[in-house]
């Protein structure tokens, strides 16, 4: 199956460029569009766009505070624009004369479960974290609702869902993890990373395939597949030695670890945005001073403005381009595939989110119904049955 692959660690050229150019290619974006002044008439309060906002005056002098910020992986491009050049940590640090000092570390290297992030920031073991909704859904089940996989059908539609529940997600992620979320980071369509192609429904019937949340593991039992969590960094190995048939993520994330080496097809997309938040514990936040607090904050939604620019125009192309560079056949979806991925979320994916969130009179469905709903075209009804309007 991949004998034709070259596993030496040479790679392919496209992926070597990006390596070692992107945090350049970051820092020239970041000032342009600074400079520009952010004028996009579609950005909206919860996004605001880069240098459009006013600067919050320094006055404290002397301070030092210091912090590890967790991301997911330092692979995956909206960790590696939080550290670029001209990037939000970069920017903290020279707007608060160096009193605050964000220092990048990642899952891998803290041994961290994506699942323990909200008790590891609440007892303080953590001091700041990047939180994803997948990996709390399955303790915090109400986070994932607005992004109940396969009922989206396009990404301004999935934009229009994360925007409506932003704030009270925020309150509830703040409330479980006695945490502050400063703004937010954005991950790109999810695809099939698989041995076969994926044309029809009957293609993924029995497949053992790699999960990263709970309702997207609904949907791949949705399908007739076998979902199976593993580890971000250990599904290159599962891929590789057969123990997985296939492995869902981001293109990006997948192209970031050369996944390219170890699947033949990229299938998909799953019309999906992965929100990830960037939060600080209470207690440290709250030794900071407010001058120091509004930097933090102002540069945290310049990162979440400029991530999700960087993601609809740059990242979500070469998550294909990448892939296909790297020796993989992109396999677009068909139109019987993704229906049939819709009536999964239909008749699987949203009922047992129903009754993991405690059933059709809770908060998570009234959520859904008034704020989520009518954007999808989706209603619960009253025995927790998701109807197509």
């Amino acid at each position: 199956m991949l004998a034709g692959k070259d596993k030496s660690g040479g790679g392919n050229p496209m992926t070597k460029l990006r390596k070692f150019t992107f945090p350049i290619l970051i820092g020239i974006l970041l000032l342009v569009l600074a400079a520009c002044g952010g004028d996009d008439e579609s950005e909206t309060a919860s996004q605001p766009a880069a240098g459009s906002q006013s600067k919050s005056e320094l006055v404290s002098e002397g301070l030092s505070f210091k912090f590890q910020y967790a991301c997911i992986n330092r692979t995956l491009d909206p960790c590696e624009l939080l550290a670029a050049p001209g990037g939000m940590v970069e920017k903290i640090r020279e707007r608060t004369n160096g009193q605050i000092d964000i220092q990048i570390s990642s899952f891998p290297e803290l041994g961290l479960a994506g699942p323990d992030t909200l008790r590891l920031v609440a007892d303080g073991t953590l001091g700041m974290v990047e939180i994803y909704s997948g990996y709390i859904g399955g303790d915090l089940p109400i986070v994932d609702v607005a992004n109940l996989w396969g009922v989206i059908g396009d990404i301004g539609t999935n934009w229009k869902t994360i925007e409506a529940v932003q704030g009270p997600i925020h309150k509830i992620i703040e409330e479980r993890s006695n945490g502050i979320v400063l703004g937010e980071s954005y991950y790109g369509n999810n695809y099939y990373y698989a041995a076969k192609a994926l044309r029809s429904p009957d293609d993924l019937k029995g497949l053992k395939i790699r999960s990263h949340s709970t309702v997207l593991g609904d949907l791949i039992n949705g399908m007739g597949a076998d979902a199976q969590f593993v580890a971000f960094s250990e599904v290159y190995t599962a891929l590789e030695r057969g123990i997985l048939d296939a492995a869902v993520t981001c293109g990006p994330c997948g192209a970031g670890l050369r996944w390219f080496e170890v699947a033949d097809y990229l299938n998909g997309p799953i019309i999906s945005i992965g929100v990830t938040y960037i939060t600080i514990n209470k207690d440290r936040w709250e030794e900071i001073p407010a001058d120091l607090q509004a930097i933090m904050k102002e540069e945290a939604l310049a990162h979440q403005a400029e991530n999700r620019r960087l993601m609809e125009d740059v990242w979500d192309p070469l998550g294909i381009t990448e892939n296909v560079a790297g020796g993989m056949e992109f396999v677009e979806f068909s139109q019987e595939l993704k229906d049939a991925l819709k009536q999964a979320a239909i008749d699987v994916v949203i009922p047992n989110w129903v009754d993991r969130n405690g059933g059709p009179g809770s908060e998570a469905v009234t959520m859904f119904n008034d704020l989520v709903g009518p954007i999808v075209g989706v209603t619960i009804d009253a025995n927790g049955k998701a109807i197509a309007n």
